[in-house]
Order: structure tokens, then C-alpha cells, then sequence
């Protein structure tokens, strides 16, 4: 039966539940032994799917995209063939399998794996075997997950530190593993230099200074967080991290309450975390607070007073009162069209991303009017300069103009039958493919100039010609992702003005990001035309179309 699938096209897949370093070490090793699978059934490998750091067991109810886009693809075919390491990376839940089981039934889906029985799932008693290997796997996570939780309350009770990244202030190197490749820390051990940053934190906060001056401050000393160089991928993007702080990650770091001096009234007194010294920390675990093994850094006061001073605060970061992002029907695609004034970049093009901002007006009959804005933010959270902040627009009348623009252009039969789903799983893959190259590419570039292989003109040179291919690619992909236009029910009868005005904005904004790639917004003369009865200029706004 093996070898009737030679020829035969097939679907990769790739999980590991638990993947701490953001390495991809172990989908890595899946992904060769699936690869020497194929090439030993004669199989054609179009796409390999990966959820890395996503769990599949019961007990967990994460949302496996690559997963469930796989599944939908077999449904429709030309593919009918799935590789995996075992058939517990594929899924551990009976309801998932069920799926499985039909796929392989009444569409001819097969499974093979690297480690493990392949079945003829065609056969009622080949399905039941599948079924019970399938419950066996169930039950062997949710053991290991009892045993996982029963250590966890131990280790907390004792005080001791339950793994994971390090916190901030401790972790002091004591040597270095040449196999890992890493540096071998001691957790209750603290890093002199992180204690200091973290003391004066505790006095320029208690001084009445501000986050942003925190962070910044903390940022130009090059003061790191723990979770620099790590590696994070995100619908197909891998970035990595700078290590650089903002307001956010300051404020939870100072009230983090692993750094408070433990105090023991009213703790059971035959609690083993009481045999740690007395000038441990505090172990958080659930709704229990036990002694910890680390020395403390703040006392409780110095904690609460600290606590009274962020919630003192009532300025927020752009929006005074904390507004929504999605209140604005162009969040996340509005770009800043103007120039920078200051900095070394002055004279430059800003294409920042602008941000929803409210403003208020004090009228004549002494009354207050809130007018929303579309704003090019100066400031990042991290202290860094964010953008030009020299181009402000009045939100209702871009978003009305952009939605007019929207709806005209979905009169035309032309962007109509763009949107219709085309076979296009085949250049999807390709794309991808292809942006994962140029990603690793430019990490090259960066590892070579670092290490002086490159001049600094060269390497702005090289780095650009990477990103602009990058782009390009990104670009076709929104192209073909937006060819999924039938999942948001985009009426084809010309019916879409009908619905609009009663739809969701995120609906709205939705279908929007079918045909349109950014909206940007150009300088232009405050008061010098007049549009639909707003003070607006329709010439200054450019929409980039995707279609």
C-alpha cells in the first residue's frame, strides 16, 4: 500500500508544544525526518504547516492556524497525503481526530508518520485502533499534566524558582555549556548591575519621575531586558528581540512581587518555604505566597508606595481615557505622509504609522467637543522617536472618504472577480518560502557586518535590496491572502452599500484591507477646502490599492 503513494503529493506538519528559547530546535528536527519520510515513499512535499510553541492535548484550547488551515486544504484537495513525526504532533483531542477520521474516509486523506503505525483508515477496525491510540495519547498528556501541576505546588511551597525566563535582577552567571550553547545561571542568585537599575527605578519613581523618563534613561545606559535576542514568529515573521524597555514592561517589572521581602504572619507555620532565610522574596504561586529561596530587593512599603505612585498617574499614553484602537475604522494601515522636521532624519520622508487621537475644544457657549483625529505619534513606548508628529487629519471625514473610495471600487466587476478564490496555495507556499529566505538573509547581512565583513555603506546597500524584495513579497502575499474574501460573506451581487452602514467596523475595516494595502495621509493647508461639510482635503489622502 506504501507504494502506491509514490508520485503522490503531501502536506507536512510540524508542532512542539513547549518551545521556552524560541529556537524552533525541535520542529527543526521534525521537519528533517519528515523531509527523509517523503523522499523514502516517492512522495512530492508541496507545503510543510507549523505551529511551534502550541499545544494539541486536551487540556489546552490554543488556536493552531497553520493546523486548521492544513485540514481545510485536504478538504478540497489536489493534496490527500499528511507527514508527521507521530500521530500525537498531529492532535491529541478526540474531536480533532474525529475530523481526521473523516477526511481519511470520505475525501481519501492519508497519514503517515516518522514514529509510529500508519493505518488504512478506510477499514472500520483500523478506525477503532486509531480511535484508542488516539485516547492513549489524551491520557498520557493529561497524567503528565497533574504530575507537572503537583511539582509546581511543591517547588512553590519550597520557595524554589519554577523555570522559564529568568527574572530581571537575578540569574548571575556561574559558567557555560558548550552543548546548549548557553550560559548556565543561578537563579537565586542576583546581577549586581540589575539590582542598581532596579533601586534607582524605586527612587526616581518615588521621586514623582515619570515612566517614559525611566525607560528612557534605562534605555540609553543599554540596560537590557531578560528576553533580549529571543526569537518569536508570528504569522510568518520572525523577529527577535532588542531588549529595550517601555512603559509597559517598566512599570510591571518594578511591581513585580518576586522582588518583595516575604512576611510570614499568618502563614502556616509548618510551611516548608519558612526553613528558607528570612530575607527571601516572595514565591507567587496562584492565589499562595510562600518564601522564596532569592533574596528580596523592595520591602512591602517600599512596593506600595511605588503601586500608589503608578495609580496616581491619570495620563495615559495617547488617549487620554485609554480609547480603543478599533474605534477607528483605518487603525493599523494609516501611514503618515509627511516629513521629519527634527532629528537626524530631517527632511526625510516619515511614513510612520499614524494612531487614533482625540482632541477636545472649548466652544464659544462654553461647552467641550471631543473631535477624533488620525495623529502621527512623536513617541514611542520605549522612548524612541515614533514619527514626524506634524500631520494630524480629521478621522470622520478620511474614513469617509476612504469608504466611499471602498465602495465604488467594489462596484466594479473587475475587483470582483480579483477577489474570487483562486488556486493559489501552490505561490502562497512559494512566498512564504521565499520571505523565510530573505528573513534569514538579512540576519546574515547583520551577523557579518557585526563581525566586520562588510563596510557600513555596503551593508546599508545589501540590507536595502533585501528589504525592498521583502516588501515586494509581502505585498503579493496580502494579494493572494486576499483572494479569502469569501470568508467575511463580501456580497457579489453589488449589494455591499446595502449592509454597510449596519455592519460591525470590524467587519468593515475587514473588507477594506481586501483591496486596500495603507492609507496615507499627506501635509496639507488646515481650512483650505471644504468636502461634505468637513474642513478636508480629499487630494491629501492617497490610498495604496491592493487590487
Amino acid at each position: 500500500m506504501l507504494d502506491q503513494l509514490e508520485g503522490q503529493l503531501a502536506f507536512g506538519y510540524l508542532r512542539i508544544s513547549d518551545d521556552r528559547e524560541g529556537k524552533e530546535l525541535g520542529v527543526q528536527r521534525q521537519e528533517e525526518d519528515i523531509k527523509a519520510l517523503a523522499a523514502q515513499l516517492g512522495l512530492i512535499l508541496v507545503r510543510i504547516y507549523c505551529d511551534n510553541d502550541i499545544s494539541a492535548s486536551t487540556n489546552s484550547d490554543e488556536y493552531r492556524s497553520d493546523y486548521e488551515d492544513m485540514m481545510g486544504q485536504l478538504e478540497v484537495g489536489p493534496v490527500k497525503v499528511v507527514l508527521s513525526y507521530t500521530k500525537a504532533r498531529l492532535t491529541r483531542k478526540p474531536e480533532e481526530n474525529e475530523r481526521q477520521l473523516k477526511l481519511a474516509r470520505f475525501h481519501g486523506v492519508k497519514y503517515r508518520y516518522v514514529r509510529g503505525q500508519s493505518l488504512d483508515l478506510t477499514v472500520s477496525a483500523n478506525r477503532k485502533m486509531d480511535r484508542i491510540q488516539n485516547v492513549m495519547d489524551a491520557g498520557t498528556a493529561e497524567d503528565i499534566q497533574e504530575l507537572a501541576l503537583r511539582k509546581k505546588l511543591q517547588n512553590a511551597r519550597e520557595g524554589k524558582w519554577d523555570g522559564g525566563p529568568r527574572t530581571f535582577g537575578y540569574g548571575k552567571v556561574i559558567g557555560y555549556d558548550p552543548v546548549k550553547e548557553k550560559d548556565i545561571v543561578d537563579p537565586y542568585q542576583v546581577r549586581d548591575d540589575e539590582i542598581a537599575a532596579l533601586h534607582e527605578g524605586k527612587r526616581k519613581t518615588l521621586a514623582g519621575d515619570s515612566q517614559f523618563t525611566c525607560v528612557q534613561n534605562w534605555n540609553d545606559k543599554g540596560i537590557k531586558t531578560t528576553r533580549v535576542g529571543q526569537k518569536t514568529k508570528l504569522k510568518d515573521k520572525i523577529s527577535i528581540c532588542d531588549g529595550r524597555w517601555d512603559i509597559g514592561k517598566f512599570r510591571r517589572t518594578m511591581l513585580n512581587e518576586s522582588y518583595v521581602q516575604f512576611d510570614p504572619t499568618g502563614h502556616p507555620t509548618d510551611c516548608p518555604c519558612l526553613k528558607n532565610p528570612e530575607t527571601g522574596g516572595t514565591r507567587i504561586h496562584k492565589n499562595e505566597r510562600h518564601r522564596a529561596k532569592w533574596p528580596y530587593v523592595f520591602t512591602r512599603a517600599e512596593h506600595d508606595a511605588m503601586e500608589v505612585m503608578f495609580n496616581g498617574r491619570e495620563k495615559y499614553w495617547v488617549n487620554k481615557g485609554g480609547v480603543r484602537a478599533r474605534t477607528y475604522l483605518l487603525s493599523g494601515f494609516t501611514e503618515c505622509g509627511g516629513t521629519w522636521r527634527d532629528t537626524e532624519r530631517k527632511g526625510q520622508y516619515c511614513g510612520g504609522v499614524m494612531y487614533g487621537q482625540g482632541k477636545t475644544y472649548p466652544l464659544a457657549d462654553g461647552t467641550i467637543k471631543y473631535q477624533r483625529r488620525y495623529a502621527c505619534k512623536k513617541w514611542n513606548r520605549d522612548g524612541s522617536r515614533s514619527g514626524c508628529c506634524s500631520v494630524f487629519r480629521i478621522a470622520d471625514a478620511v474614513e469617509a472618504f476612504v469608504t466611499e473610495q471602498v465602495l465604488y471600487r467594489f462596484d466594479s466587476p473587475d475587483i470582483l472577480r480579483a477577489l474570487v478564490p483562486a488556486d493559489n496555495e501552490l505561490r502562497m507556499a512559494e512566498v512564504i518560502q521565499g520571505l523565510a529566505e530573505l528573513q534569514a538573509r538579512r540576519e546574515l547581512l547583520a551577523a557579518e557586518y557585526a563581525a566586520g565583513d562588510h563596510e557600513k555603506e555596503d551593508y546599508r546597500i545589501m540590507k536595502q535590496t533585501v528589504l525592498d524584495k521583502m516588501a515586494k513579497l509581502d505585498t503579493e502575499k496580502k494579494q493572494l491572502m486576499s483572494a479569502k474574501a469569501k470568508s467575511l460573506a463580501v456580497p457579489t451581487d453589488g449589494g455591499l452599500r446595502a449592509i454597510w452602514d449596519n455592519a460591525s467596523i470590524e467587519w468593515r475595516a475587514s473588507v477594506i484591507r481586501l483591496v486596500v494595502e495603507k492609507v496615507v495621509i499627506h501635509p496639507s493647508m488646515p481650512g483650505g477646502k471644504m468636502w461634505n461639510g468637513w474642513r478636508f482635503d480629499p487630494d491629501s489622502v492617497e490610498i495604496v490599492w491592493l487590487h
